[in-house]
């Protein structure tokens, strides 16, 4: 399940407009709540700063089998990112990724390697899907720039547990066979996330009431 815990567990969590400043996802593994996923957002003008943290563990006969804690601030300025730094202990492996602007480039820096990438840069940004149209995508836990797709679905709800989440259906494809499938309400605001990991286990983010 590492390696789409990467991808997964790292994303903003704002719809487009949205007057939030905090919002908060319930994560699942099948039908078993194993963590939580929390945001906050400062709009000013053309520029948004967004922290997230993310934490999950999973428990198996009273001993802890994974655990996942994710801290990440970004500067994004108009559509692309700015500024990002980034920490994360996945089960115990630690990576850091800190990133800006140079020029017309995004200086991306992880442990002991320098990445430039030319041109507008974006995140995993699941809090708009205009965002995510683009052909790749910088994944903030590993610094990785991955090739991406994201399609429109079909306009249906996500059904867990009694609960409709959203109301239009996205698919983003990542990588070699990595398929996301998110939901937003009818204003484009983030709902809920769903995923295969492994041994066919579903992997859920629904976004919490209130």
């Amino acid at each position: 399940m590492r390696a789409q815990f990467a991808t997964l567990l790292l994303a903003s969590a704002f719809g487009a407009g949205a007057a939030q400043s905090e919002l908060a996802f319930d994560i699942y593994l099948d039908d078993r709540p194993v963590g939580v996923h929390r945001v906050q957002i400062q709009q000013d003008a053309d520029q948004r700063r967004v922290s997230v943290e993310a934490e999950m563990s999973i428990d198996i006969l009273f001993f802890n089998a994974f655990s996942y804690r994710h801290q990440a601030d970004e500067v994004w300025h108009g559509d692309c990112i700015a500024n990002l730094k980034t920490r994360t202990d996945d089960d115990g492996e630690r990576y850091r990724v800190d990133a800006s602007r140079v020029a017309d480039d995004l200086l991306v820096t992880v442990a002991d390697r320098q990445v430039r990438i030319g041109g507008c840069v974006r995140t995993f940004a699941y809090w708009n899907p205009r965002l995510l149209e683009h052909d790749f995508l910088l994944n903030t836990q590993t610094g990785d720039y991955e090739p991406a797709r994201l399609v429109e679905v079909a306009e249906q709800p996500l059904q867990f547990q009694g609960r409709a989440y959203g109301d239009r259906q996205y698919r983003l494809d990542v990588g070699q066979g990595v398929r996301i499938d998110l939901w937003y309400d009818a204003g484009c605001s983030w709902q809920a996330l769903q995923t295969q990991v492994e041994n066919g286990r579903v992997l859920r983010y629904v976004r919490r009431e209130g």
